[in-house]
């Protein structure tokens, strides 16, 4: 529960009324101290990690493989980005959160559904770090969203919370096999 408390991307799936509307398997991967999801020079990288926790648990639950999502904000925003910029066709759909990319592997993901979310004001993960990647995105061919709180800064939770569709999007999103 410690990860779940932690995240407020966990915390919003975690709600009563969303369990019950969207029913999901909720994997809440931290990354150690002195690591990073491979955004951060000279820091091992955990994403290997993930990817084989992630195989893990579908070989033991009944996980739906189509739709897979990634959702994080400040590290773990930095994480989608670059989760699925490895892995595009791992993931149904992603939502970073107050993070960034690599904009040269935009043309990897215009296939990847994406809803970004930053705040403008965040002095912690640069607002340009998303703006950025959603430029780059859109010049290589793709379509994401992107929703950007003009007087919030790092922490957007609240506002990010009270998005409307954003879980009805999510759960729309599905691989095709």
């Amino acid at each position: 529960m410690i990860q779940v408390d932690g995240s407020w991307t966990a915390q919003l799936l975690a709600k009563s009324k969303n369990r019950e509307k969207y029913p999901s398997f909720l994997f809440v991967p931290q990354c150690p101290p002195g690591s990073s999801w491979g955004v951060v020079p000279n820091l091992p990288v955990m994403d290997d990690l993930v990817f084989e926790a992630i195989k893990a648990l579908e070989t033991e639950f009944p996980i739906d493989e189509t739709r897979r999502y990634v959702m994080g904000e400040s590290l773990g925003g930095y994480g989608s980005w670059h989760f699925i910029s490895t892995q595009p066709k791992m993931f149904a759909a992603a939502i970073p959160i107050c993070g960034g990319g690599d904009p040269t592997l935009a043309n990897r993901i215009v296939e990847v559904p994406i809803w970004a979310f930053h705040g403008a004001k965040d002095r912690i993960v640069p607002v340009e770090g998303s703006r950025k990647m959603i430029s780059a995105i859109k010049e290589a061919g793709g379509n994401p969203r992107y929703t950007e709180f003009a007087n919030e800064g790092h922490i957007i939770s609240e506002s990010f919370q009270k998005t409307e569709g954003l879980l009805d999007w999510v759960f729309a999103q599905q691989l095709s096999r």
